[in-house]
């Protein structure tokens, strides 16, 4: 176990230094998902999220001490997931599109009309899954159902707009 905790170690440094030795445009939107480095803010400072898996890690290293198995399986886990989320992010970052120098206003039934194409979307998913041949994995319809729970709530306040704006 000594050996995979310096290997993490290892690649957390490596991350570090690709994040501190690089420019990389900001954006203000969603990086990851918001439960993978528990933070439900817009942060475009990916420092912010080396130092969560930084904090993971330190997590990680004192259940391998104490030897929690449990713990050392969901914090092992995460820990390879923010990785490999954040080393995606810098790898990809230059295929993010630039934010456009003049923005097109959509209508609010242009907005109204995407949203509910994303409902009907996450609730074929919901299907799919409910469906699926393997076991029912419940963590992802659960994760599907807050999906579309959110977004029913911004149809919701869309309509309302549409409304008053009548």
């Amino acid at each position: 176990m000594p050996n995979l905790l310096t290997t993490l170690k290892q690649q957390i440094d490596a991350l570090e230094q690709l994040v501190n030795f690089s420019d990389f445009p900001e954006y203000q939107e969603y990086y990851f998902d918001e439960q993978l480095f528990n933070n439900n803010k817009v942060i475009t400072d990916r420092s912010f999220y080396l130092e969560k898996i930084k904090q993971t890690y330190t997590a990680l290293t004192q259940c391998v001490l104490s030897q929690k198995l449990t713990q050392m399986t969901f914090l092992s886990e995460s820990l390879v997931n923010q990785i490999e989320a954040l080393t995606r992010e810098l790898a990809t970052h230059q295929l993010r599109q630039k934010q456009p120098e003049t923005c097109i206003e959509e209508t609010l039934s242009e907005k109204h009309a995407r949203h509910l194409d994303y409902l009907r979307r996450l609730q074929e998913m919901k299907y799919e899954l409910e469906l699926s041949t393997d076991s029912l994995d419940y963590k992802k319809i659960a994760t599907v159902d807050n999906r579309i729970y959110r977004c029913e709530q911004a149809i919701q306040k869309i309509e309302l707009e549409m409304e008053s704006d009548v």
